[in-house]
């Protein structure tokens, strides 16, 4: 019996000694990287935040500075954005690649809810800066706060290469303007008004049985109906 008390007392030893390691262990965390490297788990949000046992949370510094290597003209931190945005800014060369490089929309969360890509308006093989131009397009139902990240292309897939300008936004009101059917053949579906030249087409004839109303992108678009899709089919089959 006795040999059983004591093993009990080893025990709760045990248990109050880790107890008394890790609140130790916790009073030197005093950083995001510390608390990172001493394995604590990191919550994947914007920014990243790791927490201790012990409730301690703490929030990675993130530097919004690139402006040498790459500027965006038209958005700044925190404004309002709406769909379709229109992206311009200018990168340095080596941001590149192919021409281009990825842009991403992420909500608060950290979810990819639209993707693009910055295509390069000019010779993009220099070290000197070079302008791009990129569209997003998302849902009308986005709300609150999100983070636009204009991601370094790195085809080598190796970390050290990695790099993004990452700039926090916030979602505007969605106005629904109504789609309106424009163009000199009545072929176009927009929320804007559309002038275009009168050059017709046969299957032009086909988008009165279309419906010109709003997509799951945001955007204006013609839906195709069973009536179109048949129109369609006998036109190319003439």
């Amino acid at each position: 019996m006795k040999n059983f008390f004591f093993l009990i007392i080893i025990a709760l030893l045990v248990v109050l000694g880790v107890v008394y390691i890790k609140s130790s262990n916790t009073e030197h965390i005093d950083s995001f990287d510390s608390c990172v490297n001493a394995g604590y788990s990191v919550l994947e949000s914007y920014p990243r935040q790791c927490r201790t046992p012990d409730g301690k949370s703490f929030v990675e510094k993130v530097s919004l500075d690139k402006s040498d290597l790459i500027v965006v003209s038209n958005v700044k931190s925190g404004d309002s954005i709406q769909s379709p945005l229109a992206i311009t800014g200018k990168a340095r060369g080596m941001w590149f690649f192919e021409a281009s490089f990825p842009v991403r929309l992420l909500d608060a969360s950290g979810k990819e809810i639209a993707f693009g890509i910055a295509q390069a308006q000019g010779d993009w093989m220099t070290e000197n800066f070079v302008p791009f131009e990129a569209l997003l397009q998302f849902a009308t139902s986005v709300k609150g706060t999100g983070s636009l990240v204009f991601q370094k292309d790195n085809p080598s897939g190796l970390p050290e290469f990695d790099d993004s300008l990452i700039i926090p936004v916030s979602f505007g009101s969605q106005a629904v303007s109504i789609c309106r059917v424009g163009g000199c053949s009545s072929q176009v579906c927009s929320d804007v008004d559309v002038v275009t030249t009168c050059e017709f087409k046969e299957e032009y004839i086909c988008y009165k049985q279309a419906r010109c109303e709003r997509q799951a992108s945001g955007s204006c678009g013609w839906t195709e109906t069973n009536e179109f899709k048949t129109c369609m089919t006998n036109i190319i089959s003439q």
